[in-house]
């Protein structure tokens, strides 16, 4: 008797235990831009870079993936090692920061008062896989917008659209894709930022 209530209650605990499948962290990894700015319009003036706007997806960690346009699933053996929205706005920050476009560029955390504000709003950040699964690319839209942090209004925005095909297709592959879409916004970005302050 005492056997089989030993066996019974092994197989009550064997059965209630599920096997978790080991998560993978991924980061996106950009190139070091490297580009110091010649134009002069903007260098006696402060920048702030605000925290992203986007979606709550991008504020998690899951890292999604779209099926036939429509369908959004998320990878269960991957996730971001950080939200995309906190990545995002980290990248550019730096971007900016290195570029010597500005006199001083803060963060959004800062407590500085600055002359203007680089908004951002990522309105993509996604791999997506054709219907039938043979192919599979990334798309990230990014709306930039410069502010006159003194009299709240526009001084310019812009619209940065970067769509790569994967090499694999799997979550390292939307990854290193992902990561030479932001690393063009970048460069974009900067560009842009030139001609405003010329």
């Amino acid at each position: 008797m005492k056997i089989l209530l030993t066996l019974i209650t092994v197989f009550l605990f064997v059965g209630c235990t599920t096997m978790k499948p080991h998560v993978t962290e991924f980061r996106v990894i950009t190139k070091d831009t490297h580009i110091k700015s010649i134009s002069k319009g903007c260098k006696e003036n402060s920048l702030k870079i605000s925290q992203a706007f986007s979606s709550a997806s991008l504020l998690s960690l899951n890292m999604d993936y779209t099926e036939s346009d429509n369908q959004i699933f998320s990878y269960s053996q991957a996730q971001w090692q950080e939200s995309p929205n906190s990545f995002i706005t980290s990248e550019l920050y730096k971007s900016v920061r290195d570029s010597a476009l500005f006199k001083s560029v803060h963060s959004f955390k800062s407590r500085v008062k600055s002359d203007f504000v680089l908004e951002i709003d990522v309105e993509e950040f996604m791999q997506f896989y054709t219907k039938d699964m043979s192919s599979s690319y990334v798309n990230v839209i990014i709306n930039l917008s410069l502010v006159d942090a003194k009299t709240n209004t526009v001084v310019g925005t812009n619209k940065f659209i970067s769509k790569i095909d994967t090499k694999t297709l799997d979550a390292d592959g939307g990854v290193e894709a992902l990561s030479l879409a932001l690393d063009e916004i970048k460069y974009k970005n900067i560009e842009w930022l030139e001609g405003e302050c010329k």
